[in-house]
């Protein structure tokens, strides 16, 4: 582990690569805690960026998640950000060692970062290699870092749009919203040659099509609307949006909690076979997964949902919360870490591990 007795904090941060959630959307809420952490004075002691060297290509989702990584973090941090390789166990060791040297030395992947001062590790999902990792980044004696999203929306008092990040998803989402936009003109003719055709089944699939495209680009827009906010908006955005999560939640505790009394009635006057209670089994399971993210919305407060993607950040707080308020939590050796959180880069790629509030009243963060 470690080998320091200094509180920090390991923060998980989604990725631009979900089908389900626009850019927009991601950015807001990475933007949204790191401006807010920093307006308390919390600055950033590294960064990490995963990437797995199991993939064949660095393909275009790849390059677009690096290109908002350096948006995010500015040229002037590249000096504190590790470039961490994994799934080594799921590669050959010469084929892996190729990649890597590929990815070192050509500029447009990561050559003209490590040209700037940023390390490349390897981390085989051992507790050394992450401890590694770790210690790096707490060894190194620079002054703490920010990224530039901050000193833009804390200190230039900019709003997201106006960012070199938000401006970047932006450009990127209206080449994907003029695609889509075309995309429906299509379906429009090939819905009416279906219509003349009395084809009424490729008529709804395509009508189906449609709507999808027509959903996101209305999402879109919306999306575009909200990233027009200040810091203060955007972490007001994000609480609001926190609270629907917790009542969609509870919502969902609740009708699994009636399912499950039903059953219970049901059991009460059958026989009690095993498909019966594999049933009762498993809902109870659900209760308790769902009980257990309701908990964790309303007690963690460093929390940044993961998704999946590539990057973490550590940061180290001037204000540290009391010892006491904060413990960490996971499903391995890293739960021994005393006065730290540990939270995992981008890929579920090592121990799951979240920020638990003890139940005492928050730091101001």
């Amino acid at each position: 582990m470690p080998n320091s007795d200094e509180r920090f904090y390991l923060v998980d941060t989604p990725g631009f690569d979900d089908s389900n959630r626009p850019d927009q959307e991601i950015l807001r809420e990475l933007s949204s805690w790191l401006t807010r952490t920093y307006s308390y004075d919390i600055r950033l002691s590294g960064i990490i960026y995963l990437h797995r060297i199991m993939d064949v290509r660095f393909g275009g989702a790849a390059m677009r998640n690096l290109s908002m990584f350096k948006k995010l973090c500015g040229d002037g941090n590249l000096s504190s950000v590790v470039l961490a390789t994994t799934f080594w166990s799921q590669v050959d060791q010469d084929i892996g060692e190729t990649r890597e040297q590929q990815l070192k030395n050509t500029p447009s992947f990561w050559g003209s970062m490590v040209n700037r001062g940023s390390k490349i590790f390897r981390h085989d999902l051992a507790e050394a290699s992450g401890a590694a990792i770790i210690q790096y980044l707490l060894d190194r004696h620079e002054k703490p870092v920010y990224a530039m999203i901050q000193d833009e929306m804390v200190n230039k008092n900019m709003t997201l749009e106006e960012t070199a990040a938000g401006s970047e998803v932006q450009t990127e989402m209206d080449k994907l919203r003029r695609r889509y936009e075309k995309d429906i003109q299509d379906l429009k003719q090939e819905m009416e040659r279906a219509l003349n055709e009395r084809d009424e089944t490729a008529r709804e699939e395509l009508e189906k099509e449609k709507q999808k495209f027509e959903e996101f680009i209305e999402r879109e827009r919306e999306e575009r609307e909200k990233m027009r906010a200040n810091a203060e908006a955007l972490w007001q955005q994000r609480e609001a949006e926190r609270e629907i999560e917790r009542s969609e939640h509870m919502r969902r505790m609740e009708d699994l909690q009636r399912q499950y009394l039903e059953m219970e009635q049901k059991m009460k006057g059958v026989q009690k076979d095993a498909e019966q209670q594999k049933k009762v089994a498993e809902l109870q399971q659900q209760i308790a997964v769902e009980r257990a993210k309701l908990e964790a919305q309303y007690n963690a407060r460093f929390s940044v949902r993961s998704t999946s993607t590539n990057m973490a950040t550590t940061s180290k707080a001037r204000q540290v919360p009391p010892e006491g308020r904060h413990r960490v939590t996971s499903a391995g050796e890293l739960e021994t870490v005393v006065g730290a959180v540990i939270v995992k880069p981008f890929q579920k790629v090592t121990e799951t591990i979240e920020l638990v509030n003890t139940g005492e009243e928050p730091p101001p963060v």
